[in-house]
C-alpha cells in the first residue's frame, strides 16, 4: 500500500552532513518534499530507479575521490537512482568542487562538472536530450559559507533563480501539479459520499464498486474491474480539470504558449506529433476488440482466414488499394512493404452496453511513409486518414517503428464473434476516439450509398 506512494519528484544527492541538512531545509522552506540519498553504500539505493523524478540536485565527490573515479561513481549513483524513462529532469550539479579541473593529464583539463556530464552520458546515452544540467555554486567549508540560516535563505533564492528561463519545463511542472491537486479533488469528493455510510473505509468500497459496475455494463470481473475504476476516474479527472481553478504559475505561460512558432518545423517533429494525437496504446486486458483497435494480419494463417473469410484473396485487397502497375518494382516494393489490418469499428455504446454479438472490422493497410506515393487516389470506398503521416510507436514482428499512414476500404470487411480474439489478429495499437468515429461515419456512409437503374 504505502509503495504507491512512492514517487518523489526532487531528490537529493549528498553525502555530508554540513552541506545536505541546509539545501533540504531550503526546499523544506520552499514547500517541497524530497528524497535524499547519501550515495555512499548501494544498499540504500532504489531497487528500480524513479520513474517521476523532476529535479535531481547531486554533489559530485560521494566517495572521498575526485576526477575520473569521482565522475564515475555518481554517475552510476545516478543511473541508480534515475530513470532513462522520465524526462525531462532538471539536473543541478551542487559541489564545492564542480569548477576543479582534471587531477591527472589523461583528464584534459575538464572540468570535475564537465568530467560527470561527460561519463554520464557515455555511460547511459539514453539520458541524451533528457537531462538538463545546471550548476548552482556551494562554497567550501570556511571560505565564505554564511551563517546556517541565512545560507538556507540564500539557498531558496538561489533555487528559484536557477529555474527561471526553463518556461517549458515549469509549464510541465505546473500541470502536473493542476493534475495532482485535481486528483486530491476527486478524493474528497468520494470521501463525502463515503461518508453517508459512517465509515470511511467501507464507504469507500461501496462508492468505487458502485462506479465500477456502473461503467461496466455487464463486462464486469476480476480482470475488466480495474479498468472500468481506470476509466471512470479518468473521466471524473477531466471534469475536475474543468472546474480547478487554474494556478498563476500555469496561467502566466500564456504569452509564449500562443506567439507563432517562426522557425522551421522539423518534418521528424510533426509525425511524432501527430502519433500523440491520433493514436494510443492498446490494451490487451479485459474486453476484446475495443472500439478502435487495429490488428495485424499474421502470416500464412491469417492470409488464409482473410480469404476463407471474404471470398477473396489477400493479393487482390493490396492491388486494389495501389496505382502501381502490377509487376513493376513499385508494386513489388508495395506488396513486400505494406501491412495488413483490421480495425474495429462497432459503436461504443454496443459495447458497453453488452449488446454486442459480433464485431465489424474493416480491412486496411499500414502504409510506410516511403510507400505513401503508391496509394490509390482516395474514393468513397477507400479512406486515407490521417492525411499526413504519424510514427508509429510500437514495432511487431517485421514491422519496424516508422511514419506511416493508414488506408481502409470499405469493401472488404469482417464480422467475428466478439467473444475473443483469433490467434491469426495480433492486437497492435488503436486510434483514439474522435478518430474512430470518424472512420466509423465514412464507413456508415459509403455502405449506405443508394444506387439505382433507369433509362435515359
Amino acid at each position: 500500500m504505502i509503495s504507491s506512494l512512492a514517487s518523489p519528484s526532487v531528490c537529493v544527492i549528498d553525502d555530508e552532513e554540513e552541506d545536505y541538512r541546509p539545501i533540504l531545509a531550503a526546499l523544506n522552506g520552499l514547500y517541497v518534499g524530497s528524497v535524499h540519498i547519501l550515495g555512499k553504500n548501494s544498499d540504500e539505493l532504489p531497487t528500480q530507479p524513479f520513474c517521476g523524478l523532476r529535479l535531481v540536485l547531486t554533489d559530485l565527490h560521494l566517495n572521498g575521490t575526485v576526477g575520473k573515479n569521482a565522475a564515475s561513481y555518481t554517475a552510476n549513483v545516478f543511473t541508480r537512482l534515475v530513470s532513462t524513462n522520465t524526462a525531462p529532469v532538471v539536473v543541478v550539479i551542487w559541489s564545492k568542487y564542480a569548477d576543479d579541473t582534471g587531477q591527472s593529464p589523461e583528464d584534459d583539463q575538464e572540468t570535475e562538472a564537465q568530467l560527470f556530464k561527460r561519463t554520464l552520458l557515455e555511460a547511459q546515452p539514453d539520458y541524451k536530450g533528457r537531462l538538463i544540467f545546471l550548476e548552482m555554486e556551494k562554497p567550501k567549508s570556511g571560505e565564505g559559507r554564511p551563517e546556517s540560516q541565512i545560507w538556507i535563505g540564500e539557498l531558496k533564492q538561489q533555487i528559484e533563480r536557477l529555474l527561471n528561463g526553463h518556461e517549458a519545463i515549469q509549464a510541465l511542472w505546473a500541470w502536473e501539479s493542476l493534475v495532482r491537486e485535481s486528483g486530491v479533488g476527486i478524493s474528497e469528493r468520494l470521501t463525502a459520499l463515503a461518508q453517508k455510510s459512517g465509515d470511511v473505509d467501507a464507504g469507500l468500497k461501496m462508492a468505487m464498486r458502485l462506479l465500477v459496475q456502473a461503467q461496466a455494463e455487464g463486462d464486469l470481473s476480476a480482470i475488466t474491474a480495474p479498468r472500468h475504476l481506470a476509466a471512470v476516474l479518468a473521466q471524473l479527472l477531466v471534469d475536475q480539470l474543468d472546474h480547478t481553478e487554474k494556478t498563476k504559475e500555469f496561467t502566466n505561460h500564456g504569452g509564449w504558449l500562443s506567439s507563432p512558432v517562426n522557425t522551421a518545423v522539423p518534418n521528424t517533429l510533426k509525425p511524432e506529433i501527430n502519433a500523440l494525437l491520433l493514436t494510443a496504446e492498446l490494451s490487451t486486458d479485459g474486453t476484446p476488440f475495443v472500439p478502435g483497435a487495429i490488428y495485424k494480419v499474421e502470416g500464412k494463417e491469417g492470409v488464409v482466414a482473410f480469404r476463407k473469410t471474404l471470398g477473396k484473396s489477400m493479393s487482390s485487397f493490396l492491388d486494389s488499394c495501389t496505382s502501381a502497375k502490377r509487376g513493376t518494382e513499385k508494386w513489388k516494393a508495395w506488396r513486400k512493404g505494406v501491412q495488413p489490418v483490421l480495425i474495429e469499428l462497432s459503436p461504443t455504446c454496443d459495447v458497453a452496453q453488452g449488446h454486442r454479438s459480433s464485431v465489424l472490422l474493416v480491412a486496411g493497410l499500414v502504409v510506410p511513409e516511403a510507400l505513401c506515393k503508391q496509394i490509390k487516389k482516395p474514393t468513397e470506398s477507400l479512406k486515407e486518414i490521417p492525411s499526413t503521416s504519424f510514427s508509429l510507436r510500437w514495432q511487431t514482428a517485421g514491422f519496424q517503428k516508422q511514419d506511416v499512414r493508414l488506408l481502409f476500404s470499405s469493401r472488404y470487411k469482417f464480422t467475428l464473434p466478439s467473444t475473443s480474439v483469433p490467434a491469426w489478429l495480433y492486437p497492435w495499437f488503436r486510434l483514439r476516439e474522435l478518430p474512430t468515429t470518424s472512420l466509423r461515419n465514412w464507413y456508415s456512409s459509403a455502405t449506405s450509398r443508394v444506387g439505382y437503374v433507369q433509362l435515359d
